[in-house]
């Protein structure tokens, strides 16, 4: 999974134009955020990449492209602390962060870091996603 994130206008229908678009090239968006009121700054989660991009290309938007790990980890108090303190122990920088799904205890979450092998070898994750 990847992490695609844009800038868009800030005014009505801004979002609903490049879900519409997605849409009709059939991609499925895993999960997204969106925050800020001067320059909404979004973020979307898919596994379909090449095709999102195309989609953004044709309406004009800028976007960057995050390669994101994924984590499954105990759906308790203190698990995120713990985490996030290994990541900072390592020197990493923890630049995003996507809750995916909570099941039977445990959650499900991607995230992105400035050095996902280090991320990988610190969390001891031997699975990598293929840019």
């Amino acid at each position: 999974m990847m992490e695609i994130s844009m800038e868009l206008t800030n005014e009505p229908g801004s979002l609903a134009k490049v879900a519409e678009a997605l849409a009709e090239a059939n991609i499925n968006i895993e999960t997204m955020c969106a925050i800020g009121r001067v320059a909404p700054n979004v973020a979307l989660v898919t596994k379909q990449i090449p095709q999102a991009r195309a989609v953004l290309d044709n309406l004009g938007i800028n976007y960057t492209v995050t390669e994101l790990i994924k984590l499954v980890m105990p759906d308790q108090p203190g698990v995120l602390a713990s985490f996030s303190r290994r990541i900072a122990d390592a020197g990493l920088n923890l630049n995003s962060i996507y809750i995916l799904s909570k099941y039977q205890g445990d959650t499900e979450l991607v995230f992105s870091v400035d050095d996902p092998e280090k991320a990988r070898e610190t969390l001891n994750i031997h699975e990598a996603v293929p840019p």
